[in-house]
């Protein structure tokens, strides 16, 4: 299983830090549009394993775009192409926060479930308007075919759903025991 997190400048690096532990014994590795160092919202520093343009969509079982403000990616149309390409091939793609903003902006959750961004939408919302030909649910994590979209703050049941969509887990209670863990939820 081939596990890709997407890396661009003020990317949201806690929102995807648990993909690596619940997905450490597959193989992750992370992309991003050049061979540079990308700042994360945290002020943390990262390298990119490859570069979008390295990728063979086929390759990929699982993407993930991390929140942020990815609004300067709306127009980026060699992202785009790859992200469609993902999503005509029925990839599995996750993004949490603000990254279901840049599916909407490429159309690819046009007529799905989705979460929003962030926090959910609000009628303020900046970005409103990309999310009208999506469904916005007020749940932490929606699963819509192959799209899987997260409000920020579940960050957690991301990492934990995005486990059990792709069968990391070999049962409920293993992917229970897994948040129970993470969230130090005692018996």
């Amino acid at each position: 299983m081939n596990v890709c997190i997407f890396y661009y400048d003020g990317f949201c690096e806690f929102e995807v830090v648990l993909l690596g532990l619940i997905f450490r014994e597959k193989n992750v590795f992370t992309a991003a549009l050049e061979n540079k160092v990308y700042i994360s919202e945290e002020k943390q520093k990262f390298l990119p394993d490859k570069t979008v343009g390295e990728l063979n969509p086929d390759e990929i079982d699982l993407f993930v775009v991390p929140g942020g403000n990815p609004s300067y990616l709306f127009d980026n149309t060699v992202l785009r192409d790859f992200i469609t390409t993902l999503n005509s091939k029925n990839k599995h793609i996750g993004a949490i926060c603000g990254g279901p903003s840049l599916l909407a902006s490429y159309g690819i959750l046009d007529n799905k479930r989705c979460t929003g961004d962030s926090s959910g939408i609000r009628e303020d919302e900046d970005y409103i308007e990309l999310f009208q030909k999506a469904h916005v649910l007020n749940e932490d994590v929606v699963i819509d075919g192959n799209i899987i979209t997260s409000t920020g703050q579940a960050f957690v049941e991301f990492a934990v759903e995005l486990g059990k969509l792709m069968n990391i887990y070999t049962s409920d209670e293993e992917a229970q025991n897994d948040y129970r863990w993470i969230k130090n939820i005692k018996d």
